[in-house]
């Protein structure tokens, strides 16, 4: 009888240090997918500002060819929407700071 109690017991500990090390593994690895998740919802910001900032820098491309026919006015509204949507971005930049 205290043979089969002893086995029972010996069972029961090494079931429950399985059950201890698949926690411990399952821990791990939540915290890798957390961080990963992590990662990703901060490439996915970046990504949807740089889509976000090419939006608007199409929308200048048209406004500008609509208003300037002539190849070189064009190129000379394009640096000019530039130039100042650099100065906008700074401002920004400087207002979040």
């Amino acid at each position: 009888m205290a043979v089969d109690l002893k086995q029972q017991l010996d069972r029961v500990a090494a079931k429950a240090d399985l059950i201890i090390e698949r926690c411990h593994r399952l821990s791990a690895q939540r915290d890798e997918a957390l961080s990963r998740v992590a990662e990703l919802e901060g490439l996915l910001a970046k990504s949807r500002q740089e889509a976000e900032q090419l939006r608007v820098d199409n929308e200048y491309l048209r406004v500008a060819s609509a208003l300037c026919p002539d190849r070189k006015e064009i190129e000379n509204a394009r640096s000019l929407l530039s130039g100042l949507v650099r100065d906008i971005d700074r401002c920004i930049l400087d207002l979040k700071e």
